[in-house]
């Protein structure tokens, strides 16, 4: 009887092994299987008479063999920063193809809008030329609208794909806390369900591709899931969500992160999300859409208030002061949500060359007092400089100056208040043309330069110009005289500095203040002055106002007229922003390709460990065989054997 057990148990477990070859090669090709082996193990033996006799083989468990735990972790954080890396850079193409370089980029655009003074500084008695003018800056502003509003189309597209993001993420932790369920169930009864683990594992891997997770095992073969740092996205067969909503600050613009368990919702920093496509789609939009906004924004807020200063420091073809050219949107600070108070905040240029591609966050502790923030790194102005923490509140009511830019509040706010001032945003936004007629281009200056008394010396005047510096125009106490004096100086009665040092072609730059009103004038010579030559600095008369291009000619002069960082020209403007969007865009392709590369190195050892080999499984295949086989053989000669036994006695 103990021969006829041992031949039943050799051929049952050696058919279950050939089940498990079978099922391995049936799932060779299937994503996230891993190859099952059968343990065997013997079946304790039996002392009869002078010998110890076993008793057969039996079937200790089904094991996943390859299966490799840090092998599996590796491949599915590296599997979430390339999601993370290849999303963004995604984004980042997209954000890039709206600044191409060449004929018709915006860079064209703006220097041919500028270039088109150059006529009108000729013939500023010439329609035609005003009207190209006003064609190529109303090309310019729209191009520059355009832009903005399809960055944000992106962006908003962006915040569209995060929401589907956070739900298959809430599908996928749903999923694993049913499989948890189930694994628990059968596990209880001593067996390992290899296929719900395989099964769990192909959800954490493609819940990993959403957004970074670490798991822990429990001792009832459930595993927790949790997302940013230490929030349990999956405890056993219980799982939470996670939702996006937008920020009260940042002008509704950027996305915040909300994890939800059952009836409570806390806020996440997304600082702490390391991975996965969440994590990609998050910081393009609260970081690359921001920061490329900003850029943009302060190259059209520096040309909106540079040309705007210059034409309204000429007179147009009817002999009148100068309009505006370009209309903005206010600049005004957008209130949270949360706000209870009735305070608003304001922002105004006060210098050109200071802005930065900065938003701002004020938060008010009184309704005259507040502490300011830079959105880009959270640093806190200290009414001097920028600092990582808060310092003492400052006085907003009566403004406070930062990067270029006067911020000031007004009406009744209250404590925590909180306003978000995206002067550049708004001002790429919303930037148009002002006029629209020829005549109301201020193509003359609003002062002439002319020979005084009989000069000895052969200087001959080339251009004249002024420009209004701060506060508004104030008319300059003329006539007065610009006079020469040996070796090589000239003053200019009621002007500072007192004397200017002169070069032959090169301007001299005269200020004239009264009280907060700055006018600049500049004067540019040729030859060479004696001593004492006189030329006579007067206001423009309604004569001289058809043939005079002195304010056109300044305005093509801001062409080279250093506005961004020190260093760089408003005819150049474009092209600060599209090497800083082009320097993130090569970072994250850099980035991309690299965490690609690991991810599918880490898939590939992965799967080389876990994965089906035919070969291998083949010769198991005939291995397995050959033992039923001879199992076979051996029940039969055993049944014989006892069918002998029997005839014996009958």
């Amino acid at each position: 009887m103990s021969a006829l057990n041992i031949a039943t148990r050799a051929l049952t477990t050696n058919q279950a092994a050939l089940q498990v070859v079978g099922h391995n090669i049936a799932n060779a090709n299937t994503d996230g299987y891993t190859r099952q082996r059968v343990e065997f193990n013997s079946v304790p033996g039996q002392q009869l008479g002078s010998g110890y006799f076993g008793k057969g083989v039996q079937i200790e468990a089904v094991t996943r063999e390859g299966y490799d735990a840090f092998l599996t972790r590796e491949s599915n954080l590296t599997r979430a920063t390339a999601s993370a890396d290849e999303i963004r850079f995604g984004y980042l193409q997209s954000v890039e193809s709206l600044f191409p370089l060449g004929e018709g980029s915006l860079g064209k655009l703006l220097n041919d809008a500028l270039n088109a003074w150059v006529d009108v500084a000729s013939s500023p008695n010439d329609s035609a030329a005003r009207q190209v003018v006003l064609d190529r800056f109303d090309a310019l502003a729209a191009r520059i609208r355009d832009t903005s509003a399809r960055i944000t189309d992106i962006a908003e597209g962006a915040r569209l794909q995060a929401s589907e993001i956070t739900k298959e993420i809430n599908r996928l932790a749903q999923a694993i806390a049913n499989v948890n369920d189930a694994i628990a169930r059968v596990q209880g009864s001593g067996a390992s369900p290899n296929d719900l683990l395989d099964q769990r594992d192909r959800l954490i891997a493609q819940l990993n591709e959403q957004v970074q997770v670490t798991t822990l095992a429990a001792d009832d073969g459930t595993l927790s899931v949790f997302v940013a740092g230490s929030l349990p996205l999956v405890l056993g067969n219980q799982a939470a969500q996670l939702q996006t909503a937008r920020a009260d600050v940042d002008g509704d613009r950027q996305l915040k992160l909300q994890f939800v368990q059952g009836a409570s919702r806390y806020d996440v920093s997304t600082d702490f999300l390391s991975g996965g496509k969440l994590k990609g789609v998050l910081d393009f939009v609260n970081r690359d859409v921001i920061q490329t906004q900003a850029e943009l924004g302060r190259m059209a807020l520096a040309l909106a208030e540079t040309v705007n200063r210059q034409q309204v420091s000429g007179l147009n073809g009817l002999g009148n002061p100068g309009d505006p050219l370009f209309d903005i949107a206010p600049l005004t600070g957008k209130p949270a949500a949360t706000n209870t108070g009735s305070g608003s905040v304001a922002a105004t240029v006060t210098d050109v060359a200071a802005l930065k591609p900065e938003d701002y966050i004020v938060t008010m502790t009184s309704a005259t007092q507040g502490q300011v923030q830079r959105s880009s790194d959270g640093w806190y102005w200290s009414g001097t400089a920028w600092q990582p923490t808060p310092p003492a509140a400052l006085t907003l009511s009566s403004g406070v100056v930062v990067d270029g830019v006067r911020l000031t509040a007004a009406g009744t706010a209250a404590a925590n208040d909180r306003f978000v001032v995206t002067h550049g945003a708004t001002a790429a936004a919303s930037l148009q043309m002002a006029l629209s007629r020829p005549a109301e281009l201020a193509a003359a200056s609003r002062v002439a330069l002319a020979l005084g008394t009989p000069n000895l010396g052969n200087a001959t005047i080339e251009s004249v110009s002024a420009t209004v510096v701060s506060g508004t125009w104030t008319t300059p106490t003329l006539p007065a005289n610009l006079t020469f004096t040996a070796p090589n100086q000239f003053s200019l009665a009621g002007f500072t500095p007192a004397t200017v040092s002169y070069t032959p072609g090169e301007p001299m730059v005269f200020t004239y203040t009264s009280g907060t009103d700055t006018v600049q004038v500049q004067l540019t010579l040729r030859g060479q002055p004696q001593n004492g030559d006189v030329f006579v600095l007067s206001n423009t008369g309604p004569t001289g106002v058809a043939f005079n291009g002195g304010n056109a000619q300044a305005m093509l002069g801001l062409r080279d007229q250093v506005l961004f960082d020190g260093s760089t020209k408003l005819g150049e403007g474009y092209v600060a922003v599209f090497s800083n969007l082009a320097s993130r865009v090569n970072a994250a392709q850099t980035r991309a390709t690299f965490s690609k590369a690991q991810a599918d190195d880490a898939e590939q050892r992965r799967a080389n460990a876990a994965g089906v080999n035919l070969d291998e499984e083949a010769a198991r295949l005939l291995q397995f065989q050959q033992a039923y086989q001879a199992s076979a053989k051996y029940l039969q000669t055993v049944q014989s054997v006892f069918d002998t036994l029997l005839s014996t006695f009958r």
